[in-house]
């Protein structure tokens, strides 16, 4: 019937790149595939060459199709017919009057689409179910969240066979111990626990100011190591995140005492942490506590003191995900919300200092996912 407004769902991408594509078909693949959604039907277009594991590994309900199947099924004319001869075919089909799609679908079929009469829109949270969790998603993260744990307890086991020379350098099986050294054990111990820790920190010293600083080179002793794992579980795609700051040798008292006001920030924050609680005001409660201690974030002149990032964020499919505890988000956290709680304080003089949970919202409060002890000294 003319003039009713049909509005589908497509997604166009690699699954292992496009976290809502696989949450919304069930499994990983390299390839860049088709999935789409109008009302109750759901399917993908995916080469025949991962056909069957598609048929035997995707989300229950979907409609599995080649593309020759998909060219027939909705009448394609075109002999060779692209990506884009496909997805108008279906909107025909179907009587899509607009397509809902991701803020990072490809830009170039986008174009193309609109070139030839489609209409699309572009929404910023295309699968808002993501960030409320199932009891199985929940496990994932909990075993995401032991690989990372894995790789800490790694690092914990190297730095305590570790000695200190005459230089002061953290020296380990005969050599100066470095940063690389050390993220690759780790990353090597996710990896025989079935995950894969890409971009892990191993910030020493005073390269620990720096947030997302990975680490480079050899490390002191006596001072701040930031490590910060956050794994991808090979057979589910859910990550892990968490980071402890580990100190070979004696912390000097002004780390110590940063150490003590971070701890204290991230446990009031997880005492707060429940259904119905404003994400903002978890990020508040963290910035007064610096503050209560004589913490205070100044930005410039010169590279920014304090604490300048946001306390935590959603964790899922995707390292980062909604929701974030900011001073944007005021909305509600809710039962099922997996978020991490990182507080930290960095000051370019003598480092960095960040703690980090994950943590599941729960009606009454919220069940820490992280089993890791948090102390600063390895002697």
């Amino acid at each position: 019937m003319s003039g009713v407004e049909v509005t589908g769902r497509l997604l166009y991408a690699s699954s292992e790149a496009c976290a809502d594509l696989w949450y919304e078909a069930g499994f990983p693949t390299t390839d860049e595939f088709l999935w789409y959604a109008v009302g109750e039907q759901r399917g993908i277009v995916i080469n025949v060459m991962e056909l069957a594991r598609a048929q035997a590994e995707c989300r229950s309900g979907l409609d599995v199709l080649t593309p020759r199947e998909a060219a027939a099924r909705w009448g394609v004319v075109e002999e060779r017919p692209g990506i884009s001869d496909l997805i108008v075919a279906l909107t025909r089909h179907c009587g899509v009057t607009t397509w809902q799609v991701p803020a990072n679908f490809p830009f170039a079929l986008a174009k193309i689409l609109l070139d030839k009469g489609l209409v699309l829109a572009s929404v910023p949270h295309f699968c808002p179910s993501r960030a409320v969790k199932t009891a199985q998603e929940i496990e994932w993260l909990r075993e995401g969240v032991q690989l990372a744990e894995a790789g800490l307890r790694r690092a914990e086991q190297v730095l305590r066979e570790s000695v200190i020379d005459a230089a002061g350098m953290v020296c380990w099986q005969g050599a100066v111990l470095t940063a690389e050294l050390l993220r690759g054990e780790i990353n090597a111990e996710v990896a025989r626990h079935g995950g894969t820790a890409s971009h892990t920190i191993t910030a020493p010293g005073t390269q620990g100011a720096s947030p997302h600083c990975e680490g480079s080179g050899p490390i002191a002793a006596n001072a701040p190591i930031v490590l910060d794992i956050f794994p991808r579980c090979d057979r589910t795609g859910y990550y892990g995140d968490l980071t402890r700051t580990l100190v070979k040798g004696r912390a000097p008292d002004c780390v110590r005492r940063a150490f003590a006001s971070v701890q204290r920030a991230q446990r009031e924050a997880l005492a707060m942490l429940a259904a119905g609680v404003i994400a903002k005001a978890v990020h508040e409660r963290v910035e007064a506590v610096f503050a209560e201690d004589g913490y205070v974030t100044v930005f410039e002149p010169g590279p920014a003191r304090g604490f300048f990032h946001s306390t935590g964020h959603g964790v899922g499919l995707d390292i980062h995900e909604y929701p974030g505890l900011n001073l944007r988000n005021d909305a509600p956290l809710v039962t099922g919300n997996v978020v991490t709680i990182e507080p930290g304080l960095y000051y370019p003089e003598w480092g960095g200092i960040r703690i980090e949970d994950v943590a599941v919202i729960t009606d009454a409060g919220a069940e820490n996912l992280t089993t890791a002890p948090v102390y600063l000294e390895i002697p």
